[in-house]
This record gives C-alpha cells, structure tokens and sequence, in this order.
C-alpha cells in the first residue's frame, strides 16, 4: 500500500514537471550552486536565506545532469523519502494502518505536491525537519540506552541541518527539543540534543563563510515589511491546512491516542504563529508544508475516529473502510485543488524567454524593473552568453540634460504587479520612454488574477 501512495505522488509529478517556467527562486539558487562549484565570486550567497551548501549545491550538480528537469525530479525524490518518514513516524505511534493513512494524507495534500515539482530548498528543510521528529520519535520507543542517545545526536543534527537550509526553521528548535525534554528528562536532553545542537551552530557560525550576516537580516527586514491585516493573514494561513487541522482536532478525540495528537498539534504551531505574529505574507502557502509533517499523524486519527463514528452499530469491517476511503477520497480532491492553485500562483514568463529567444542577440543588455532577470540568464545563458539582464537600479542614468539611461540597453521589460512590484516601472519611465517602442504586451494568467507585462526595444 505504501508503494501505492509512492507511485501515485511520483506519476503525479513526472507527468506535468513543465507546469510552469522556471521559477526566480530555482533559477536563482541554482546559479549561486554554480558558482560556489566553479570556486567563482558568490554576489548572491551572503543574501541567501538559507545555506547555500547544501541544497543550492545539489541543485547546480543535478542541474549539470539535465537541466531543471533533473532539479525537480531530485525534489520528487527527497519527498517521496519525507512520504516514506512521515509514514515510519506515525507507524512507530500509533501502528501500521494509521502510518499508512498518515503517507496518504500527506502524500495528497497540495503542498506536498507541490514543492516536489519546484526545484527549491523548502522540500529538503522538509525532509530534514521530518526527519528529525522521527529520529526523536526513535530515541523513545528504543529500549537500549545508548540507542536512544544515538538517535537523539541524529535527531539534533538533522533538526541544525533544517536550520541552515532555510532560517526560518530554528522557530522549531523550542518546541522538539521540550519534546525530547518531556521524553527523556533534563539531563540526556541536555547532553544529547541541547549540546549537539549548540556545538554544530557555534562552528557553522564561526567557520561556514556562507554563514547568516547583515545582509541576511536586510533580507528578512525586507521582507518583514510586506505585512497584510491580521484576518487576511489568518485566512491566509489556514487555507491551506484547515481540513487537515480539523481532521487532527477529530484526532484529540480518539480514545486510545487523544493526548499524542494533542502534542502533534501544538508541535505543528510554531510556524503558524510566526506568520500570525508576524503578518509576514512571504510564502506563507510554502510554509505550511512544516507544519504539515506534524499535522498528518494526527489527521491519520481523526480519519480513524470519524470513520468509527460513522460505522457506529454496522458489524461488517468493510463498511468502517468505506468511510476510510470517503474522507481519504474528500482530502484528495480538495488536494489536486490546491495544487493547480499553487501550480498557477508565480508567473509563467514562457512568453517572455520565447520572445528573447526570437528576437533577442548575444550582447544585448535588458533592463527588468523586478529582480527576475536571473530567470532569463539562466535560461537564456548558452544561446546568449554575453548577454546582460540587470535590474534597472543597476543601469547607470542621467539626469543632464535629460533623464536617460547611460549606457546602452536594448530591451527594457516592466511587469509592476509580482516581481516588480517593490520598484512600479513608472518611476523609471523618464529614461526610457522616448528613445524606446512598445514591441510585445503579455498577459499572464495566475490564480489569483492577471498581470500585464511589456516588453519595450530601443527605437
């Protein structure tokens, strides 16, 4: 059954891998993998969020295989290794049949999905977060002392690795490291997971030249100032984990594990409550995957416990499965859901690579409004390996006698309502709107709406 779940979520992916362009976020780590491999200046990896040793240098290495098709099928396989985690976490609770139900869930909801086709760092800090609860799961079903702190070292170094990978993610350190408090007392907690965990950072700190900086923070103030209303943020948030959270809440009824999911619930908060304190709208949708981890043990619960209510008086085995199946069916169409939503959320720029690769020449300079131009010089890089694609802060201008730009910009390309919507095209219109042409105006279709976007060439 197992292997079901696995086929399911790996067909599901191979089949649509094209779903979108690539991504800023894919284009962009890739290309710092690149150049920490080729031992080449890294202008971008002091502003990642994120250690770019680990996943942007697997991306680069699968990137060198086979293009970002190879990219996303490595994130399909790490989440079919999370599936395969959360299904051993929740058999080691509660037994076989809920780990099962447990993979389904998970395997189903639209995130999962999701971040397994988008060759980005959030499905492998999955994986390692997923991985560390197991290993803390592990250290207390084990008999034999000396296994039960070798499993906490590895929980604790999988819980720092998820921590390096996306600095989102220490948020978890509190809550699993109480876990493992509760589970094994103050001393082997401290000894064991505490200790491990604070060696591992002080030496990331202090030797990973990649390690969190100034500008980091820069990076997070920045995006600490792209808040929405407190309700806004809370919809936001519970979309995409309301039926699985309720499922969950069903799971504290259950009579033989009520007070587990209970714990599975508050484990799954911290992420929740960032964004709610916070109201930092930054990938919220992305982000819930982490709590997600917790969640679906519990969930696992609730579907047994409804479909016992359900049953209640029938006799017949099959008619509690019939219920089973029902929710599972329910959790999965509302799944495929979120996933076309998801699939449709970032901008699809096909239009605009094969228009550049139409009309565009190796030497051009183009001029973006957003920070996107990485998209196009990693698509774009080996049929126009000279060419230029900077944000319009990074042209020089005039303002004698005119404003002008400075040097020479062939295409200049404007779209104000994603990736240029911290720098509105309008305030750069002066330099360029005499001596350039409208040559293409694209319209591209998200889930949320539409945006325009315009591609401009010298006269």
């Amino acid at each position: 059954m197992l292997c079901a779940i696995l086929l399911y979520g790996l067909i599901v992916s191979l089949v649509d891998l094209d779903y979108n362009s690539v991504f800023i976020d894919e284009a962009f780590q890739i290309t710092m993998g690149q150049e920490i491999i080729r031992g080449e200046p890294c202008l971008g990896c002091p502003h990642h969020t994120g250690s770019v040793m680990i996943w942007p240098v697997l991306a680069a290495l699968a990137d060198s295989a086979g293009g970002i098709h190879a990219v996303r099928i490595l994130t399909v396989v790490i989440g079919l290794a999370l599936t395969v985690i959360v299904y051993a976490t929740a058999a080691m609770l509660f037994g076989g049949n809920l780990g099962l139900i447990a993979a389904a869930l998970f395997m189903c909801t639209g995130q999962t999905l999701y971040l397994m086709k988008l060759g980005t760092y959030d499905m492998i800090a999955a994986f390692f977060i997923g991985a560390s609860f197991f290993m803390f799961v592990v250290s207390a079903c084990v008999k034999a002392p000396w296994h039960r702190n070798l499993a906490i070292v590895f929980g604790a170094a999988a819980l720092f690795l998820a921590s390096i990978t996306k600095y989102l993610l220490p948020v978890f350190v509190p809550s699993l490291v109480l876990y493992v408090l509760v589970k094994h007392g103050i001393k082997r907690t401290a000894l064991f997971c505490v200790l491990p965990l604070a060696v591992l950072g002080a030496l990331y700190l202090g030797f990973d030249q990649y390690a969190p900086r100034m500008q980091v923070l820069g990076q997070v103030e920045t995006y600490a100032n792209i808040k929405v209303p407190l309700a806004t943020m809370f919809e936001w948030a519970f979309r995409w984990i309301a039926l699985v959270l309720l499922l969950a809440v069903f799971g504290v009824f259950h009579e033989r594990h009520g007070k587990t999911a209970i714990a599975l619930i508050a484990l799954s908060s911290p992420i929740i409550i960032l964004h709610l304190v916070t109201r930092a709208e930054q990938s919220v949708n992305k982000n819930m995957i982490f709590a997600l981890i917790f969640l679906v043990p519990a969930a696992a619960l609730g579907v047994e416990h409804l479909a016992r209510i359900f049953s209640s008086g029938a006799r017949h085995r099959m008619v509690r499965g019939f219920f089973t199946v029902s929710i599972l069916v329910i959790f999965w169409a509302y799944g495929l859901f979120n996933l076309h939503w998801l699939e449709r959320q970032y901008p699809d720029v096909t239009p605009l690579i094969e228009f550049f690769e139409t009309k565009g020449f190796d030497g051009m300079t183009v001029a973006f409004n957003g920070w996107d131009g990485v998209i196009y010089e990693y698509v774009l890089g080996d049929r126009y390996p000279h060419a230029r694609f900077l944000n319009m802060l990074e042209i020089r201008k005039t303002d004698s006698p005119r404003p002008a730009f400075a040097e020479r910009v062939d295409f200049v390309v404007c779209e104000d309502l994603f990736y240029g919507k911290m720098s509105p095209c309008s305030q750069f219109e002066p330099y360029f709107e005499d001596g350039y042409v409208l040559l293409r105006n694209f319209t591209i279709e998200h889930s949320w709406g539409e945006t325009d976007a315009q591609i401009y060439g010298r006269r």
